[in-house]
């Protein structure tokens, strides 16, 4: 009769165990899946917009970073204007769009390069921008950089 309940004593001790461990198990934080959205047309639309300004916004700044620090121009702020938007071409075989596979396995068109907008004007407002000097090397820079005649840009002297 005592080994019965000994033996029963070791079981309670072992069942409380488990439970315990369960709920610490259960108690433990989960991740939760990030469910893939599907972008809708509209958004899709957007999107590109948004491609095509940040595309834009980042030229503006490269250009600003790179004039602030030429000798004699200071601060510079910079506006481009551009045509259209970015253009990717799909690669095509014969009459067939080629796709390739992303990573979770959706089927994308396989693009054999882009086209980034022409830019068609470009306005410079550096603290600089009264001195001969500096407007010609601005405007040398952009021709470089862009591919503008001197006529479609506009250097200017910031307050």
């Amino acid at each position: 009769m005592k080994l019965l309940q000994g033996m029963m004593k070791k079981e309670k001790l072992v069942v409380i165990l488990l439970l315990g461990l369960l709920l610490l198990i259960a108690a433990l934080p989960v991740k939760e899946r990030e469910v893939p959205q599907m972008l809708s047309e509209e958004e899709n639309g957007t999107e590109q917009e948004k491609e095509q300004k940040d595309w834009q916004q980042q030229m503006e700044e490269q250009l600003e970073k790179v004039l602030e620090k030429v000798k004699g121009v200071g601060e510079a702020e910079v506006i481009l204007t551009c045509e259209g938007t970015e253009k990717n071409l799909v690669e095509k075989d014969e009459q067939d769009t080629v796709y390739t596979k992303d990573a979770k396995g959706n089927q994308i068109p396989y693009l054999t390069s882009q086209e980034y907008p022409k830019v068609l004007g470009v306005v410079v407002v550096a603290e600089g921008g009264d001195n001969p000097v500096i407007i010609r090397n601005i405007q040398e820079a952009v021709q470089v950089l862009f591919q503008v005649e001197a006529h479609k840009i506009k250097v200017m002297k910031m307050n």
